[in-house]
């Protein structure tokens, strides 16, 4: 045999092996020391506390994100935010509350431990991370993106409950986005190929790293209220890096979470433009992010003189919520339906305070209502949300029980992913008689 041809097929055998591994799912491990996977096969890596109960877990916010990764692979890409973005997305299957990623970077502005920024955040866990590599690599005949991460999950004594690491890598091909992956925005902020191959391994990464995660099966209705999220634009794109530092526009301080400075900032353009309700509406959304429910509630009145619109009924809402003021909170929540009969928001709110009040069939239909226009707006945390609230309403009736099955099998047709990664059981840890932390 020829040097040439020794050459050749050890080539081919390279690439065969890189081919085989970037086909095949990932196996997953639990393990009691982390180290650098020596497997040709794609692997994660995860260990779980002997403490950690995930009923005693009502919300999770994310934390600090560490880049450790080369600094001269992928300059134009965010990727600590775009990493937080996709852990922000693919957390909602999981059941626990989450906080808003704005109001997180908020707190952390003035909280500089984690059990200051979990009290002011008044949440029971964080997760933190490192960006452990994010860098492509050119072969002979292809290239590799490869996107490794580590995350924890640590409570208020900052203790670590859960851990995971995993590198995903495209190879041969890459993974397509996840429906949830989509959801975030990930896909909307790539500029090129090589973009868009990287926004597919941060997708990947994420999601297999958090499948290792327990996921609770406390849900209720006052955890539900309490961590309810306000209202958003329909834009729902991640910025840029560029965009945030070269612009500091009220949009880029809100996100910043930069409340304070955003409502200066929309006072003064009123004064030129005083009928602009989209800046009013972020003012009434940066009012409610201060908790200034009574000023956030004339801010959306304002809007709404301009403008009748649902996002803005929703602000009122919410805001008439948090004021106690239910029936009014009900009346802007239906209104804004009329307007918007795909209003999922608007039916998830309600539903809530429907059952609060105890009008458990109204509350059910309308959470269904919630989940089916989710899913029609691909809104998957959601819909998730809805399936939360309704699985809670089936225990004792079994017409809310069939409509619990019918949306959990909408969302898992719609939401199948062709990375199943089937030689994985999702953990689920069942204790009934447990009571919260």
């Amino acid at each position: 045999m020829t040097f040439k041809q020794n050459i050749y097929n050890l080539i081919k055998t390279i690439l065969l092996c890189f081919l085989v591994s970037s086909c095949q799912t990932p196996k997953y491990s639990k393990v009691n020391d982390f180290s650098q996977s020596k497997n040709i096969l794609p692997e994660v890596q995860y260990s779980l506390s002997e403490n950690f109960n995930p009923n005693n877990i009502n919300c999770i916010a994310i934390g600090n994100i560490i880049d450790d990764s080369d600094a001269n692979q992928y300059k134009s890409l965010d990727k600590i935010t775009l990493i937080r973005h996709a852990i922000y997305g693919h957390l909602s299957p999981k059941n626990y509350q989450d906080i808003e990623l704005h109001k997180v970077a908020f707190v952390m502005k003035s909280s500089d431990t984690n059990q200051l920024i979990l009290k002011n955040l008044d949440c029971d866990a964080l997760i933190e991370g490192t960006i452990t590599e994010f860098k492509n690599d050119f072969y002979v005949a292809y290239s590799s993106t490869n996107v490794g991460l580590t995350l924890f999950l640590k409570d208020k004594n900052n203790q670590i409950l859960w851990k995971a690491s995993h590198t995903a890598t495209s190879r041969a091909g890459s993974v397509p986005f996840s429906p949830l992956g989509l959801a975030t925005g990930l896909f909307t902020a790539s500029s090129n190929t090589e973009e868009e191959v990287a926004f597919q391994m941060i997708d990947t990464v994420v999601r297999r790293v958090l499948k290792t995660l327990p996921e609770t099966t406390n849900v209720e209705n006052k955890n539900q209220l309490k961590y309810a999220t306000i209202p958003e634009t329909k834009k729902n794109d991640v910025p840029s890096e560029q965009l945030t530092k070269q612009h500091k526009t009220p949009d880029i301080l809100f996100t910043s979470g930069e409340y304070g400075q955003a409502i200066d900032l929309i006072n003064s353009n009123l004064k030129t433009n005083k009928n602009n309700h989209k800046l009013i509406f972020l003012k009434g959304r940066s009012q409610l992010m201060l908790n200034q429910y009574e000023k956030a509630a004339s801010t959306f009145l304002d809007a709404l003189a301009i403008k009748m619109d649902s996002d803005y009924l929703n602000g009122l809402g919410y805001a008439y919520t948090k004021l106690k003021q239910i029936d009014k909170a009900l009346a802007a929540y239906n209104k804004s339906i009329i307007i918007n009969n795909k209003n999922s928001y608007a039916y998830f709110n309600a539903g809530l305070l429907l059952e609060n009040k105890g009008d458990k069939k109204r509350a059910a239909d309308y959470f269904y209502s919630a989940g089916t226009s989710s899913l029609l707006n691909k809104d998957f945390l959601k819909a998730n949300n809805a399936h939360d609230a309704l699985e809670r309403l089936s225990k004792s009736d079994s017409q809310m029980l069939e409509k619990s099955s019918k949306l959990k099998k909408l969302i898992n047709e719609i939401s199948e992913h062709k990375d199943k990664d089937k030689d994985f059981r999702i953990i689920k840890v069942n204790t009934k008689g447990d009571k919260n932390g």
